[in-house]
């Protein structure tokens, strides 16, 4: 896999015409639509006090699901061929498959969790975390194991479980795609139906545990939260999501030319997805794990879908025109950074023990639009100035092929 390059964990989603694909350019403002609400979802506090607003701005844990179905759906775009039953060449080296991937984003996770190590180290201290606790801490932030812990998943940059999941999930995702690339359309429609239904019994215990209703909190601490932490964080969950948008570009690799005549609305998908949201504002306000799984992933992966045709049609609808347009694109390349740069800046502004012997105390609600200019400034700086660097580029793809030769086998049935 190339080296590093564009905007980290969505970083193959510009996939040049090249063995019969085609280049997907609408990518990049699709994530901006889950980057920005995530990032205003973990921060909305600090601007507002509003309580019908926060009930609605702070959904990260619904949203983030979307982010995952579109990995997988690069995931199986790049890996897999277009018109065959096949997966591609490069799943024949998984070892490099996987140490690409973790390559196209690690260099960012260890830039921003190095130079706000002093911070969260310091926060530790503060609060009376033993030693020993922190430097297991820091051992799971470098190592991105962080979100097979439920005590331990939202330590020091608390999106970097994201990647935490991620990481674990893309391992054994060659074989993934490897078995779904021969799957039929009737297959891929079976997989998807046991992949939500699994997804969703696994909501459905959660909630059987705490809570069906996110206005019937049954405990805020104890074990439920970490039977939240379980749920909302494994990397089982992100591994199911991201299957679903593998079956949902598999089922588009494979359209037959009579598919590619049925049109489909991808605003239509993308609203019904979004609109699931706003059940938190009536009495079905279920709780965000059974949204996620039930509603916003398969919404949100035909919504993906939908877009693929569209974008390769003749006449692309206005919806898609939009998100191929040059603002939304450029502010999609800023997404991962913002992702991963958003919730330091926030405890550095925010957060009373660190902004007390830093600022003299937490920043005013008044100042969150400064905040949030501040994270535009700094990811613009980030991505212009480390991710796009030549130097990085090659630096991480060198660690990619060393780590891909010091694990050859790993990922392979050899004797």
């Amino acid at each position: 896999m190339a080296a590093a390059r564009g905007d980290a964990p969505i970083v193959d989603k510009k996939v040049a015409k090249e063995g019969g694909k085609e280049r997907i350019d609408c990518l990049d403002a699709c994530c901006a639509t889950l980057v920005l609400p995530i990032m205003l979802a973990h921060t909305a506090r600090f601007g507002t006090s509003n309580k019908a607003a926060l009930r609605l701005l702070t959904q990260e844990n619904i949203l983030v699901g979307g982010f995952f179905a579109i990995l997988g759906y690069i995931a199986a775009y790049s890996s897999t061929k277009v018109g065959e039953r096949k997966a591609d060449e490069r799943l024949a080296r998984p070892e490099m498959w996987f140490w690409g991937k973790v390559m196209s984003y690690y260099p960012v996770h260890a830039l921003v969790s190095t130079l706000f190590a002093p911070m969260f180290i310091a926060a530790d201290t503060w609060y009376g975390t033993p030693l020993k606790t922190t430097a297991f801490r820091a051992f799971l932030n470098y190592s991105l194991l962080q979100a097979w812990f439920p005590k331990q998943a939202a330590i020091w940059n608390q999106p970097s479980w994201f990647l935490s999941a991620l990481t674990s999930s893309n391992l054994v995702m060659p074989a993934v795609l490897k078995r779904t690339a021969a799957l039929s359309k009737l297959g891929l429609q079976k997989l998807f139906c046991a992949v939500t239904a699994v997804s969703v019994l696994m909501k459905l215990s959660f909630s059987n545990t705490s809570r069906f209703h996110e206005h019937n909190i049954v405990a805020r601490g104890g074990e439920h939260a970490l039977v939240w932490n379980m749920t909302r964080f494994h990397p089982i969950t992100a591994l199911l999501e991201m299957v679903t948008g593998v079956v949902a570009a598999r089922s588009v690799m494979l359209d037959t030319e009579e598919d590619k005549k049925r049109r489909e609305e991808p605003l239509v998908y993308f609203a019904a997805a979004y609109g699931s949201l706003l059940l938190r504002a009536t009495p079905f306000d279920f709780n965000d794990g059974l949204v996620r799984s039930a509603l916003f992933v398969p919404l949100y992966s035909r919504f993906l879908a939908s877009l693929h045709r569209d974008c390769h049609a003749e006449t692309p609808s206005p919806f898609t025109q939009l998100l191929r347009s040059g603002p939304l694109n450029q502010l999609g390349s800023l997404t991962f950074s913002m992702f991963v740069l958003h919730a330091p800046l926030a405890q550095l502004f925010f957060k009373k023990s660190v902004a007390t012997p830093v600022f003299g105390g937490p920043m005013p609600r008044s100042f969150f639009p400064v905040y949030l200019l501040i994270v535009f400034l700094a990811s613009g700086l980030v991505n212009e100035g480390f991710i796009k660097n030549d130097f990085v580029q090659q630096m991480a793809s060198s660690a990619a092929k060393r780590m891909a030769t010091l694990t050859k086998g790993m990922l392979q049935d050899t004797d």
